[in-house]
């Protein structure tokens, strides 16, 4: 039986959970979206953060999103929630963590990367550590997650577009945190890979600028992808 086979099978024991959980997803763009509406399907409650709660883009994602999925500010649907996505640009991902008020206890799964654009089209890395430890060390009593930034929106929703298995790495400083979000990844059709505590989230987050920039260079094209290893 082929390896994407099995994972699949593996996707369908997981795609019902054994719990529900309110979800804050601080974002709307694709990646918020796509993340979004693969957890709904999965069962769980979808609130969607963002600065226009009540706009006709926030309000058209909550309506594609399954389960009756709302919008809010992203401070109330991180309140309300018991896990936080963050889903927002990788430049201000501290500012996004800062505002959402008191997050201890809760899980936080950070899928940005901290990209500068710079002209012509190229991707820099942007800060000195990685989005994963500053969001860590802006919410110190919340339990982070680094996950999902390595693949594309697109991927997220459909796994077959892959040229092979797709490995979802995760970075994590709680096992218990990382084992749901291992959860999470198997239900969607992928396969979680562990790297290891919060302070190596710098390698998945550049990889993700290598991707980029061979994307954009008009050079050949190449897959930058994680595998694990016999």
């Amino acid at each position: 039986m082929a390896i994407r086979t099995v994972y699949l099978l593996v996707a369908l024991v997981f795609a019902t959970p054994v719990f529900a959980e309110t979800i804050a997803v601080i974002g709307t763009g694709n990646v918020g979206s796509a993340l979004g509406t693969e957890l709904a399907s999965q069962g769980h409650t979808i609130i969607y953060g963002s600065r226009s709660p009540l706009g006709l883009k926030a309000l058209d994602v909550a309506k594609k999103t399954q389960g009756n999925a709302t919008t809010s500010t992203p401070r109330e649907a991180a309140a309300d929630a018991a896990i936080v996505v963050l889903a927002v640009p990788g430049m201000v991902v501290e500012d996004v963590v800062r505002g959402l008020g008191d997050l201890s206890g809760k899980l936080i799964i950070d899928a940005t990367n901290p990209l500068i654009v710079e002209e012509p089209l190229a991707f820099t890395f942007g800060v000195e550590t990685s989005n994963g430890e500053i969001v860590q060390a802006a919410a110190p009593g919340a339990r982070v997650v680094k996950a999902f930034n390595t693949i594309t929106w697109q991927s997220m929703i459909d796994p077959e577009i892959a040229n092979g298995p797709l490995y979802v790495p995760i970075v994590r400083n709680d096992p218990q945190a990382k084992e749901l979000v291992a959860g999470f990844v198997k239900a969607m059709g992928l396969i979680p890979i562990n790297l290891g505590p919060i302070e190596v989230a710098h390698w998945t987050e550049y990889a993700a600028v290598v991707q980029l920039n061979n994307q954009f260079s008009g050079r050949v094209n190449y897959d930058l992808v994680f595998r694990a290893r016999d």
